[in-house]
C-alpha cells in the first residue's frame, strides 16, 4: 500500500513540474511575442516618421522654393507693354504675345502691333509665345469676342481637329515661333465641347512636342468641372472675372474665390500658372463704365479728390462716391496681387501670370515680382 502510494505521489510531481516547464515556456513564448509586436511597432513608427518628416520637407520645399512669373502683352497697348518689359522683363520667365484671332472666313488676322511685339523680344532669353484666341473679325469690320460657334467648326471631328493643327502649323512657320498659346473660351457649360477641346490638345501636344514647339493652355476657372486634361500642356486658371462686367461693383478676386480654385485646379496635370488681372473697374450703381488700368483708376480718384480704401477680402483698393448717381472703383496694385499671389502659394503653386503688361505703376510691378 505504501508503495503505491509512493508511485502516486511521484506520478504528482512529475506532473506538476512538466506543468510547471510548460507555464515557463508558453510565458517565454508570450513575451518573446510581446517583444516582437514592440519591435514592429517601434519600426513602423519610426518608418511613419521618416515618411512624414519626407513629405514635410517635400511640403516645405515646394513652399519655400522662388515664385515664377510670366505676362501678357497685348497688341492694343503695346508701346506701354513694351516699356514694361523692358524694365521688369529679367524677372519674367514667359511672356505671351497677344494676340493672333481669326478673320470671318477662318484665315489668320495677325495684328501688326503682335507682329512688332514678336520682332522686339526674338533675342530675349525669356520664353515667348503667341496666344492664339476665337475672336472673328467680320466683313463689316465688328468683332465677335469669344465665338463659341467657331470652336464648333474647328474641333467637332477629327478631320476638323487635324485641319485646325495644320492650320496652327502654318501659322507657327509663318512667325518663326516656339511657343503657342490657345486662349479658347466661352464654352460655358458645354461638357461636349469641353471634351472635344481635351481631345484637341492631346492631339495637338505631341505634333508640337515633335516640332520643337512649346504648347501652354489659357482657361476659364471652371474648366475642372467639365473635362479631364490631358498631360504636357501648361494650364493655366484665370483667377479672376469674380466681378466684372456681368455684376456689380466688386473685386476681380478674393480670398474665397482663390482658395476655391486652388482646390479645384489640383485635378488638373503639371505645375498650374495661376493668372491675375491688374487693373479694375469703373461702376455706375450696377453697371460698368469703363475697364481701368492701376494708372488709370488711381489717377481718376486723384482727380476727383477721394482717397481709395483697402478691402480686407480681396486685398482689392476700393472707393465710392455719389454724384448724379453712385459710382465705384475697385482695383488691383501691388499689395493686391501679392495678396493674391500668396494665398495660392501656400496652397502649393508657383507659377503666376499677369493679365497684363501696360498701365502699371512701376512700384506696384516692383513689388509684386519681387519674390
Amino acid at each position: 500500500m505504501s508503495e503505491w502510494k509512493c508511485r502516486r505521489t511521484d506520478r504528482f510531481w512529475k506532473q506538476v513540474v512538466l506543468l510547471i516547464i510548460l507555464c515557463i515556456l508558453l510565458f517565454c513564448k508570450g513575451v518573446a511575442y510581446a517583444e516582437n509586436q514592440e519591435d514592429q511597432e517601434t519600426l513602423s513608427r519610426k518608418e511613419s516618421a521618416v515618411t512624414e518628416r519626407q513629405n514635410s520637407g517635400a511640403e516645405e520645399e515646394k513652399l519655400s522654393r522662388e515664385a515664377g512669373y510670366g505676362a501678357w502683352m497685348t497688341y492694343w497697348d503695346a508701346e506701354s507693354a513694351l516699356f514694361e518689359e523692358a524694365q521688369f522683363g529679367d524677372r519674367l520667365e514667359e511672356l505671351v504675345c497677344f494676340e493672333v484671332f481669326f478673320e470671318e472666313n477662318g484665315d489668320w488676322l495677325i495684328p501688326d502691333e503682335t507682329r512688332m511685339m514678336l520682332d522686339a523680344l526674338r533675342e530675349h532669353n525669356t520664353m515667348v509665345y503667341v496666344s492664339l484666341v476665337n475672336d472673328v473679325q467680320m466683313a463689316d469690320g465688328t468683332v465677335v469676342q469669344k465665338s463659341s460657334d467657331l470652336l464648333e467648326q474647328l474641333l467637332s471631328s477629327r478631320t476638323a481637329r487635324s485641319a485646325h493643327i495644320a492650320q496652327i502649323m502654318e501659322l507657327i512657320d509663318q512667325l518663326g515661333i516656339s511657343g503657342i498659346e490657345l486662349d479658347y473660351e466661352n464654352m460655358k457649360s458645354d461638357t461636349r465641347l469641353w471634351e472635344l477641346y481635351a481631345e484637341f490638345l492631346e492631339e495637338l501636344f505631341p505634333i508640337l512636342e515633335h516640332n520643337g514647339v512649346r504648347l501652354r493652355a489659357v482657361m476659364e476657372c471652371q474648366a475642372p468641372r467639365y473635362a479631364e486634361f490631358p498631360a504636357g500642356p501648361e494650364y493655366i486658371c484665370m483667377c479672376y472675372n469674380l466681378y466684372g462686367y456681368h455684376s456689380g461693383p466688386g473685386p476681380k478676386a478674393d480670398r474665397a474665390f482663390l482658395e476655391k480654385l486652388g482646390e479645384s485646379w489640383k485635378s488638373v496635370p503639371g505645375e498650374v500658372r495661376m493668372a491675375f488681372a491688374t487693373g479694375g473697374f469703373l461702376w455706375a450703381g450696377n453697371t460698368v463704365v469703363k475697364a481701368m488700368t492701376e494708372e488709370e483708376a488711381a489717377e481718376y480718384l486723384e482727380q476727383e479728390g477721394i482717397t481709395a480704401k483697402r478691402d480686407a477680402g480681396s486685398g482689392a483698393l476700393t472707393a465710392r462716391y455719389r454724384a448724379d448717381q453712385e459710382y465705384s472703383v475697385w482695383y488691383a496694385d501691388g499689395e493686391t496681387l501679392s495678396c493674391w499671389r500668396d494665398i495660392l502659394q501656400a496652397m502649393g503653386y508657383q507659377h503666376f501670370d499677369l493679365f497684363r503688361l501696360g498701365g502699371n505703376r512701376c512700384t506696384s510691378l516692383s513689388e509684386f515680382l519681387k519674390k
